[in-house]
């Protein structure tokens, strides 16, 4: 199957749909004119044929059983009633991952307390020396990881890189639901290689934003809204290829030394070499080593980008589904659609390959000149498998040395074991890294950040303040009405005797207030119609008047009724932005487009 682009109409082309033919009227009633339009699409005309759908997205007000404040809620979002303000569910929420971290962090601390009892035993049988018997020499090549880093008090885990994201964070968010893993930050780099390509690339998954986007059922539909559902669906992987290399090297430009002591004096001659998988300069400026090769990039050059990434024929995971022959228009088109998703996670992933062998083939030189090495000093590297490509290369350049393994965990110690048991390392020797100790430096106590600033919109007398999730509108200072909403505000438009509320959520929703009586109060959502958002790149105009507001698409108009919010006309118009219609248009104050 294919999809293609074929002169001015653009068709969905596939090999032996079953049970529906190209020339039947199934088929021709999908083909798609030069401006995206379907020829068989029906308008709705009236409430009724618009469909129970739309009905059940409506807004109402509530009382908090909490706090009893008075907020606004948006019925069909969820499957249970709603009952408490924004406020107080996020505060219960946040108690319940404060209960939660202090749980696992019990955990965890009980499993690094039966993994320290396991690896007591395990390293004793290793008998390791001690590190003040280790000669280093000239010839001495030292392999240093993050280890070193975070001996020396410098947060260079990634799970420090994790926090500094944030926790609302779009890349956070993609990296923690794109990669497969009870604890993707343990070994970030083996993690990238691991993609949930369910989350982007099932059926169920492509059809659902197919639909969302109204690629099946919007007359106005077309290839941009094929393409925007694809790149939806692989948005979590390609948020990572594109945002990964710069939130990285902004974290690790940050990383500061945190102790004044230096536990590792005796151990380096500044004669020697350094292997540096870290991208820091600190083991250069700590203990004065020259002769250093940052194999993986170093922050000290602006230009130079940071090695990030898995070994190159790593499994990105599995699709937990079976092929099967598309029976209808709509299963080969999201057969069509899912392999385009395939194909834009594949090429992301090629961002995330740490090629290995390239880079010792750009690194030439450094290992050719190992042939003088007789002790290789291996200190505050995990040895995970991402690196055996380097340690097998240094173990073929430098013949005749002798291997001297640090080791801080029972972790460290299976990787050694397993890395030596792959090169065929023999008579090496341990030496422990737990119990190296520096003393931090005291830190300044963090300035807190101030609280964001409300956001206030003015129209003569009358003001409307939100700030987080709640909404005062005032007039000369009296408060007219105060309410919290289902979401943050985008932006607010007064009209006559009515507001606009403009969220923020992912749908725009828009909350539509006015005063009846001379009491303020809600009077509806805007409700959508399935598959015909409000605020789309289609809208040209948004004209108000006394009794409607009236939404104007590049082919279709939609009427709302100001007393009700309720939809009133939503009918299909050829060349519909281009006619006249009574009212103020509104569009460039609530979405700061401008006019078409």
């Amino acid at each position: 199957m294919r999809f293609s682009l074929t002169g001015r109409v653009i068709t969905m082309t596939f090999f032996q749909v079953e049970g529906e033919r190209r020339d039947s009227p199934a088929h021709r009633e999908h083909v798609l004119d030069t401006h995206g339009h379907k020829p068989s699409a029906r308008s709705y005309t009236s409430l009724a044929e618009i469909g129970p759908w739309a009905m059940s997205m409506s807004a109402q007000t509530l009382t908090c059983e909490t706090c009893g404040k008075t907020f606004v809620a948006i019925a069909g979002r969820t499957k249970s009633p709603v009952r408490y303000c924004h406020d107080c569910r996020r505060a219960w929420q946040n108690e319940r991952r404060r209960e939660q971290e202090e749980a696992a962090d019990l955990e965890w601390q009980e499993q690094k307390k039966a993994e320290k009892e396991v690896y007591e035993k395990e390293i004793e049988a290793y008998s390791p020396i001690d590190i003040g018997e280790i000669h280093p020499s000239d010839n001495t090549l030292y392999i240093i990881g993050n280890g070193f880093d975070l001996m020396h008090k410098v947060p260079s885990n990634y799970y420090s890189f994790r926090d500094s994201l944030g926790k609302d964070s779009a890349l956070r968010f993609a990296l923690e639901s794109a990669l497969i893993g009870d604890d993707i930050w343990a070994d970030f780099e083996e993690s990238l290689a691991h993609l949930n390509l369910d989350l982007m690339g099932s059926r169920f998954i492509v059809d659902s934003w197919l639909e969302d986007f109204g690629f099946f059922s919007d007359e106005d539909a077309g290839a941009a809204e094929f393409y925007l559902a694809v790149e939806a669906a692989a948005n979590p992987i390609s948020t990572i290829a594109n945002d990964l290399q710069t939130a990285f090297r902004r974290w690790v430009n940050k990383l500061a030394v945190g102790t004044r002591d230096r536990p590792l004096e005796g151990l380096f001659t500044p004669g020697g070499k350094v292997l540096c998988f870290n991208y820091t300069e600190f083991v250069e400026d700590l203990y004065h080593m020259e002769d250093v090769v940052y194999i993986h990039g170093c922050r000290k050059n602006k230009r130079e980008k940071l090695v990030l990434g898995h070994r190159p024929g790593v499994s990105m995971g599995s699709l937990s589904e079976s092929y099967r022959k598309p029976r209808t228009y709509r299963q080969a088109a999201v057969d069509v659609a899912q392999d385009s998703v395939f194909s834009i996670i594949a090429e992301c992933d090629d961002e995330l390959i740490k090629d290995s062998q390239e880079i010792i083939r750009r690194n030439g030189a450094f290992f050719d000149g190992l042939g003088q090495i007789d002790q290789i000093v291996v200190i505050g590297h995990s040895v995970s498998p991402v690196d055996w490509d380097y340690f097998a290369k240094v173990n073929e350049s430098a013949p005749n040395a002798h291997w001297l393994f640090g080791s801080f965990g029972l972790r460290d110690l299976e990787n050694i074991r397993n890395l030596t048991d792959s090169i065929g390392l023999r008579g090496f020797k341990f030496f422990r890294t737990d119990e190296i100790r520096a003393e931090p430096m005291l830190e300044s106590v963090p300035k807190k950040k101030d609280p964001p600033k409300p956001k206030v919109f003015s129209s003569g007398n009358l003001r409307a303040i939100a700030h987080g999730w709640n909404l005062q509108i005032t007039q000369e200072g009296a408060t007219l009405l105060e309410i919290g909403l289902p979401s943050t505000v985008r932006n607010v438009v007064f009209f006559g005797e009515h507001v606009l509320v403009l969220l923020g959520d992912w749908e725009q929703s828009l909350l539509l207030f006015g005063r009846h009586d001379g009491i303020w109060g809600l009077i509806g959502l805007l409700t959508p119609v399935k598959n015909q958002s409000l605020i789309n790149a289609r809208l040209r105009h948004i004209y108000v008047t006394n009794d409607a507001i009236t939404f104007v698409y590049n082919n279709r108009v939609r009427v709302y009724d100001l007393s009700s919010a309720k939809v009133i006309k939503n009918k299909q118009v050829r060349d519909a932005k281009s006619m006249q219609y009574p009212g103020e248009d509104i569009l460039q104050k609530l979405t700061a487009r401008k006019r078409h």
